[in-house]
C-alpha cells in the first residue's frame, strides 16, 4: 500500500484521510505523527515486557527497541529512545515472530474447471498466486504468524516455496527468501497423471527426465559441435539439483502410506528431502525416526473417521456405543498427540497451518498438542529458530537479537497453556498491528443481529457516531455501514451471540468489525490492520425487536 502523505495542516485532507474516514469518520481530527507511525513501521519501545529471546536467558522486566524494520536493542538497561512510540508491555510476552512452516496464506489458486495442470510446474515459484492484500492474512497475524514458508499442495511437482512476511507493502517487500525448496506431492491431476498409481509413476519418471537432462547439457557444454542441442526445458532444468541429490524437495505427505512411498523413492534415487503435512506421522514414528530429515508437521488435526485404520478397527466387530466412543476417544488423543510424536522421534521439526480449513483453530489445536505431551518450550522453538534454521534464516529470523528482522509475537498470557492467553500485538517487519482480547459470546446470545444499529466508535480519544444495517440469513450475515454521508460494506457471521464481519477499503486493505449482541445492545471493535483498533458500541433502534426476535427463531 501506498505510504499516505499526512499533512500537518488541518484544514487539508490527503486522499488517503478520506479513505479512512469512509470507514469511521474520525481519523481527521488525530495527530498526524500518531499515522505516520504506524504506516512507516518508526522506532518502537516495548517496555516493561518478558522477553524470551531464545538466544540466552529469559529477560523479565525488559526493554526491546525496533527501528526501521529491525530489532536495534534489548535488554534491563535499555533506555526508549525520545522518538519512539512506546508500547506498555506489563502482563506482556514478546517472542521472536511465529513462522508458519508451511502455509498456503494469501494463495489464491483456480479451482474447478479452471484448476490449473500442476504435474511438473518445478520452475516456477509458489508466490505466483499469492496475494499480499489478501483479508486471510490477517487472520493469520491474528494466530501470531508473522513469517510463513508459502507451498503449493495441488501439485505433483509444484513449484518452489517461498518464505515471506505476512504484512506489506507488496511482494517484493515482504519476500524474506525465494526460492527455499522445491515441492513435491501426491495429488492426481486433471488428465494424467490423474490416480495415485499414476502420481508415484510420474514422480520416478520426472526424476530420470532431469536426470538425463542434466546429462544431455553437460554433454552439449562438453562438445556442442558433436550433437544436436538439447531442447530448452525450464521445468526439468529446475529439477535437477533435486534429481542429483544436491537439493532437497519437501514432500508433502498426508496418510501413512504416504512416508512409506516417500521412502521407497528417496532410497531409490538418493533424494535429499523435508517431510510436511505429516499428519499421520504418529503411525510410523520408526520410519520418522530413521529417516531423519526435516519434519514440518501440520496442527490440522483429522476427525478420527478420515486417518488409516478407522474402518478396520471397527468393522464386524459388532461394538457397543460405549466401545466405539472409547476408540474415537484413543484415535483422538493420538491425533492431538503427533506433534510430540515427531518431538520424540528426535528430528528437526517445525510446526505448520498447512491443510487446515480454518486458521483461526491454530492457537488452539497448538494447545491440544501441548496438553497431548508437546513440551510447551519445544512448540515454541517449532515455531521460531526451528523453522528459521530448516529454512536457512536463521541469521534474519527466530530469535530476539540486535540487527534481525523486527518480526515479534506479543502476547497476553502463555498460549501454549492457557486457553483465556490471546496475541495482544505483532510486529512484521517492525509494523505493529494490535489485537484485543476476545470477547466470550453474550450470556443467552442467540438472537439475531438483522436491524438498524446506531453506533458509536472511538479511536485515539475522537469518536463519531454513525449507522449500521444488518440483513441476516441463518448465521449469514451482510450490513452497510454509514457514516458522515459515506458508506462501507461488510459481510460476515452471526453466531452464539458473536458477530464478526469483514469489509474492505480502497489503498487500506481490510478491515474488520468483531462485536457480540446482547438484546439490542452490541459492543466490539473494528479492526485497521496496521492502523490498531478502535472501540465500536451500537443500540439497536426502537421497532427492530420484533425483527429480532422472528429471524432469532
Amino acid at each position: 500500500m501506498p505510504r499516505p502523505e499526512i499533512s500537518r495542516d488541518r484544514s487539508t485532507i490527503s486522499r488517503t484521510m478520506r479513505i479512512l474516514l469512509f470507514v469511521f469518520a474520525i481519523l481527521i481530527p488525530l495527530s498526524p505523527s500518531l499515522l505516520s507511525a504506524q504506516f512507516e513501521g518508526r522506532t518502537y519501545a516495548i517496555t516493561g515486557a518478558r522477553l524470551v529471546t531464545l538466544a540466552g536467558e529469559v529477560i523479565e522486566n525488559g526493554t526491546i527497541v525496533l527501528r526501521g524494520g529491525l530489532i536495534e536493542a534489548l535488554g534491563t538497561d535499555v533506555s526508549p529512545p525520545a522518538d519512539a512510540v512506546l508500547v506498555d508491555g506489563e502482563s506482556l510476552t514478546v517472542y521472536p515472530g511465529f513462522i508458519d512452516a508451511f502455509s498456503q496464506a494469501g494463495l489464491v489458486l483456480p479451482e474447478g474447471d479452471e484448476r490449473e495442470y500442476a504435474g511438473n510446474i518445478a520452475d516456477r515459484l509458489a508466490t505466483e498466486h499469492f496475494d499480499p492484500a489478501s483479508e486471510d492474512l490477517a487472520d493469520f497475524r491474528k494466530q501470531g504468524l508473522t513469517s510463513a514458508l508459502l507451498a503449493r499442495s495441488d501439485g505433483v511437482f509444484a513449484g518452489q516455496a517461498v518464505l515471506v512476511n505476512l504484512m506489506g507493502e507488496g511482494l517484493s517487500s515482504m519476500t524474506v527468501r525465494a526460492p527455499v525448496v522445491h515441492v513435491m506431492g501426491y495429488q492426481g491431476q486433471r488428465g494424467y497423471p490423474g490416480t495415485l498409481m499414476a502420481v508415484v509413476a510420474y514422480q520416478r519418471q520426472t526424476l530420470i527426465d532431469a536426470a538425463y537432462h542434466d546429462l544431455l547439457q553437460t554433454r552439449y557444454r562438453q562438445s556442442p559441435r558433436s550433437m544436436a542441442r538439447p531442447p530448452a526445458e525450464p521445468n526439468l532444468e529446475a529439477l535437477i539439483p533435486v534429481a542429483g541429490g544436491e537439493a532437497p524437495v519437501m514432500a508433502i505427505v498426508k496418510v501413512e502410506n504416504d512416508f512409506k512411498r516417500l521412502r521407497n523413492l528417496a532410497s531409490e534415487y538418493n533424494l535429499q528431502y523435508w517431510i510436511a503435512g505429516a499428519v499421520e506421522a504418529f503411525r510410523v514414528p520408526d520410519l520418522i525416526r530413521d529417516a531423519g530429515v526435516p519434519v514440518l508437521v501440520s496442527l490440522d488435526f483429522p476427525s478420527p473417521n478420515e486417518v488409516t485404520g478407522y474402518q478396520f478397527d471397527r468393522a464386524f466387530k459388532n461394538l457397543s456405543e460405549e466401545e466405539k466412543d472409547a476408540l474415537d476417544e484413543r484415535d483422538e488423543a493420538a491425533i492431538h498427540s503427533n506433534p510430540g510424536a515427531v518431538f520424540e522421534a528426535g528430528v528437526p521439526f517445525a510446526l505448520a497451518s498447512g491443510g487446515m480449513s480454518s486458521i483461526g483453530n491454530f492457537l488452539k489445536n497448538l494447545r491440544l498438542a501441548v496438553e497431548a505431551g508437546l513440551p510447551a518450550e519445544e512448540a515454541l522453538k517449532g515455531l521460531t529458530i526451528n523453522p528459521a534454521t530448516i529454512f536457512g534464516v536463521a541469521d534474519v529470523l527466530g530469535t530476539l537479537e540486535p540487527g534481525k528482522i523486527a518480526n515479534l509475537t506479543v502476547t497476553h498470557g502463555d498460549v501454549f497453556t492457557d486457553e483465556e492467553a490471546w496475541i495482544a500485538h505483532v510486529f512484521v517487519d517492525g509494523r505493529k498491528e494490535t489485537f484485543e482480547k476476545p470477547k466470550p459470546p453474550a450470556a443467552g446470545g442467540s438472537g439475531a443481529a438483522a436491524g438498524s444499529w446506531t453506533v458509536a466508535i472511538s479511536f485515539g480519544g475522537e469518536s463519531a457516531e454513525g449507522t449500521l444495517d444488518l440483513t441476516q440469513e441463518g448465521e449469514t450475515v451482510t450490513g452497510e455501514l454509514s457514516m458522515e454521508g459515506m458508506t462501507t460494506e461488510f459481510e460476515g457471521t452471526f453466531s452464539a451471540g458473536t458477530l464478526e464481519l469483514k469489509g474492505s477499503v480502497p489503498d487500506m486493505g481490510s478491515i474488520t468489525l468483531t462485536a457480540t449482541i446482547e438484546g439490542d445492545e452490541m459492543n466490539g471493535s473494528i479492526g485497521l490492520g496496521p492502523m490498531g483498533t478502535a472501540d465500536f458500541t451500537g443500540t439497536r433502534d426502537p421497532g427492530e425487536a420484533a425483527e429480532e426476535r422472528r429471524v432469532g427463531r
